[in-house]
């Protein structure tokens, strides 16, 4: 097997690491290790930081100066480091990738919203994918679908993508150790991981816990845990102005062993967006056998299987009646627990790394 040298576009390596971050820690873990004849060098217009399983084992390139918006840097700047690295191919990360490189390129497309959705994103994030959507996908030798559910959305928005797109569904990042330290809540409560943003559904998420407060003093509160994102500038005004704003805390984004610890502790999962490219939150709360509400919407049906329940994601009733049933119901919980643990194990970095892997050998043939 002829050994290669990758260039990545690691922008989602800087600053908070959030969905692709995390994606691009348990891909090229993976890869590093199958392919151990293998090399990486990531590429950013910004400082990144590595995870801790990549220290050591990628090697990074510093920041060009002057630093340039990311979309302009992708263009112009990174092609020309990805060549002076020696790189043979380039990986896009983010769904797009540098028009005019030489090199053969395929892009991993994690979801398709700021075509379809455009208002869920601010015009930076918009600009910075749609208009560049159909240029990579007549340049790219291969382009990785995160699921069915998003190649089924890439083929409807470029028909010319047939043939080169592939469905490599996500892994799971095994999650850092529970320690003795980890702080315990003095109640339980429903937890929610994610961004921010109109599309994780946050507003019906606690419309639907209120509905449930009323009648149920005593029903599990709520975390939101998640960095401020666009689209929703006033959602921490509203959940100061709640009925029961004691009983939610949104405590901003949290570090992957946060997360955890929050997860291991959680009552129940709750995940009710509005839109999923794959919905890796939902895959580590089934790992660790805690009872997920999704939706029925995109890839999440996909992703959740009959492990969960997926209500309606616009209909409030229909999710505070599943946030019941996943706290309430002893046999559930059980069933649940299993099948989820059972589910998530199908879901392995190696998978995705030895299928991403033959697509770059292809895309080098």
């Amino acid at each position: 097997m002829p050994r290669m040298r990758i260039a990545v576009d690691a922008r989602s390596l800087a600053g908070a690491r959030t969905g692709v971050g995390r994606t691009l820690e348990g891909l090229y873990d993976a890869l590093l290790r199958l392919f151990p004849g293998d090399s990486s060098v990531f590429l950013s217009p910004r400082p990144v930081t590595l995870p801790a399983l990549l220290e050591g084992r990628v090697e990074v390139v510093p920041p060009a100066r002057p630093r340039l918006p990311g979309t302009l840097w992708l263009q112009t700047v990174a092609p020309i480091e990805a060549r002076r690295a020696g790189a043979d191919l380039f990986h896009g990360p983010l769904g797009v990738l540098p028009i005019a490189s030489p090199l053969p390129g395929v892009a991993t497309v994690h979801d398709l919203t700021p075509v379809l959705f455009p208002e869920w994103h601010d015009r930076k994030n918009v600009a910075g994918f749609a208009p560049l959507l159909p240029s990579t996908v007549r340049k790219a030798r291969a382009l990785v679908c995160v699921s069915r559910s998003t190649r089924d959305d890439l083929l409807l928005a470029c028909p010319e993508a047939a043939g080169k797109a592939h469905v490599v569904p996500n892994g799971l990042v095994p999650p850092p150790p529970a320690t003795a330290t980890e702080p315990c809540r003095p109640r339980p409560y429903v937890l929610s991981i994610g961004t921010l943003e109109p599309r994780k559904n946050h507003l019906r998420l606690v419309a639907a816990m209120e509905s449930i407060w009323d009648r149920r003093p005593d029903f599990p509160d709520l975390v939101l845990a998640g960095g401020d994102g666009w689209g929703m500038p006033r959602f921490r005004d509203r959940l100061r102005r709640s009925r029961h704003a004691g009983r939610i805390d949104a405590p901003g984004w949290v570090s992957p062993e946060s997360a955890a610890a929050l997860l291991r502790s959680a009552r129940v999962f709750a995940y009710p967006s509005l839109y999923e490219g794959f919905g890796l939150p939902v895959l580590e709360a089934m790992a660790e056998g805690i009872p997920v509400v999704a939706s029925s919407s995109s890839s999440l049906p996909e992703v959740v299987g009959d492990a969960g329940l997926l209500p309606d994601p616009a209909d409030v009733s229909a999710i505070a009646a599943s946030l019941e049933r996943a706290c309430d119901d002893d046999a559930f919980r059980t069933k649940a627990a299993r099948a989820g643990r059972e589910r998530a194990a199908l879901f392995t970095w190696e998978a995705a790394a030895r299928r991403t892997r033959e697509l770059f050998e292809e895309a080098l043939s």
